[in-house]
């Protein structure tokens, strides 16, 4: 028997403390044993509350929830947006087919969203192919999950570490073009983040890989065409059921491609821009006129923020667990944003174009450890001092472990993988977590097939940099002109 729900919203009393104001960690959740006590619990008590034999999450009232329960009795929960990507089977039936440990299908769906399997005492969780919607565990058996770095530590009562916040503060991490913290560490002592195509067990506290199942097979551009045309018809048909998009316009071949092909299928967005350089400055006019759609200019000078955005920054602050400063965006988005708003963020391009695939970067160092230090450190390494190494080189290597680098990557390039896994699981999950304090947020080229099929074009396809000129010339060649 199935049952499907929408998870009503449900207040609860606890003594003391005050409730979390609507801002804070907007969409987010935190999943524990029923039998584990939590700190702060009380601050939950305008949030959802689903029950179940022997697990219990608290879902921020504005987060998507959808619930089915198998015949075997096993309950999939799933936190956040979530559409098929690929293929004609329906969500419900994929959902299933994951509670029944069937993993094949993870290929088939995207958006952001975490899914919590529950089978008795035991609870498996994944998240989107990218990893746009961050998952946090503590380490150890009976792992506490949640989709911020912050709420979990208030829940598990964990202060920030001094020795990684000095990290942040050091000469070597300080040099980063774009700052993230190196593996899948967060500034709390044992809390981590689920790495992209792993999965966990909470109640073992132990990861598992699932992707890549088998080793990439000579493809096409015309098979990569055919999976993203597949792949953007249905992202639109969600987009025009759920939500008004809005689109950052810039000069960058991501944006305009997404743009490109939206449009395509009828998906007519809005457009903001920031700062930029004078010269992407100038192009913008131009794009503007051929979308002829709304497009508004954002100033990000923090000189220029007033003090009633100084709430909302604290909370973006809170939200990205103090590794981006005090962010100024998401308070000047909220001003224009709609109550149906998400921004399609255009990400997920440069996973196939392979920014760090090793057999393109000569200077790469041979095996994981120093490969992986050095796509973090990048080809400029500074004089780093012992603090800055050790702490980097330790974080590699449990990244290395949790990831399960180990087991049979079907010949998976790992310059690849840790681009996907490292960069895009750490660093633009934590720009989602700030969005979300305006509205809801995606990662645009967010699909396993997609990648698979663009790591299968030959190499001089593949890291062309007239990839993704090419598919926006065959939806909008004077986009791609302009």
């Amino acid at each position: 028997m199935m049952r499907l729900r929408r998870c009503p919203r449900t207040s609860i009393s606890f003594s003391g403390g005050n409730p979390m104001d609507p801002l804070d960690y907007r969409l987010g959740f935190v999943c524990a044993r029923r039998s584990q006590a939590l700190e702060n619990q009380q601050r939950f008590s305008n949030w959802n509350r689903i029950l179940t034999d022997h697990h219990k999450f608290f879902v921020h009232p504005q987060a998507n929830v959808r619930t089915l329960t198998d015949v075997a009795g096993r309950t999939v929960v799933v936190i956040g947006d979530i559409f098929v990507a690929h293929g004609t089977r329906q969500l419900d039936e994929l959902l299933l087919l994951l509670a029944s440990g069937d993993r094949v299908v993870t290929d088939d769906i995207s958006g952001r969203f975490a899914v919590f399997v529950l089978d008795g005492l035991s609870a498996t969780v994944l998240n989107d192919p990218l990893g746009s919607q961050s998952v946090f565990y503590t380490l150890g058996s009976d792992s506490i999950v949640s989709s911020h770095a912050s709420l979990l530590a208030a829940v598990v009562g964990r202060r920030r570490a001094s020795s990684l916040v000095n990290y942040m503060q050091s000469e070597g991490y300080r040099a980063r073009n774009t700052r993230f913290m190196p593996g899948d560490l967060t500034l709390y002592d044992g809390i981590v983040h689920l790495v992209p195509n792993n999965e966990l067990r909470m109640d073992t506290g132990m990861t598992s890989r699932y992707w890549p199942r088998q080793a990439v097979e000579p493809e096409t551009f015309e098979g990569l065409l055919e999976v993203w045309t597949d792949y953007f018809r249905n992202y639109s048909r969600l987009l025009q059921a759920t939500y008004e998009p809005v689109v950052g316009l810039t000069g960058g071949l991501d944006s305009r491609t997404v743009i490109a092909t939206l449009r395509s299928f009828g998906v007519q967005p809005r457009y903001v821009t920031w700062d930029m350089g004078s010269d992407e400055a100038a192009r913008i006019p131009g794009l503007v006129s051929h979308l002829d759609a709304r497009h508004d200019w954002i100033e990000l000078s923090a000189s220029k923020v007033g003090q009633e955005y100084e709430p909302m920054r604290d909370i973006a602050r809170e939200a990205t667990h103090y590794t981006r400063g005090r962010p100024v965006l998401p308070s000047l988005m909220a001003e224009l944003a709609g109550t149906r708003d998400v921004f399609v963020k255009g990400l997920g391009g440069e996973v196939m174009r392979g920014p760090w695939n090793s057999g393109q970067l000569s200077w790469l160092p041979e095996g994981p450890e120093k490969m992986m230090y050095r796509l973090y450190a990048g080809k400029a390494v500074p004089a780093h001092d012992e603090a800055y190494q050790s702490t980097t080189m330790e974080a590699i290597r449990g990244f290395i472990s949790r990831a399960n680098y180990s087991e049979n990557l079907h010949g998976c390039d790992v310059g690849d993988l840790v681009y996907w896994e490292q960069r895009m699981g750490n660093w633009t999950s934590v720009q989602h977590a700030e969005m979300a304090v305006a509205m809801q947020s995606h990662s645009a080229m967010n699909s396993r097939r997609m990648f698979q099929a663009a790591w299968g074009l030959p190499e001089a396809e593949r890291f062309s940099p007239d990839l993704l000129p090419r598919i926006m010339r065959l939806f909008d060649p004077e986009l791609e002109r302009l």
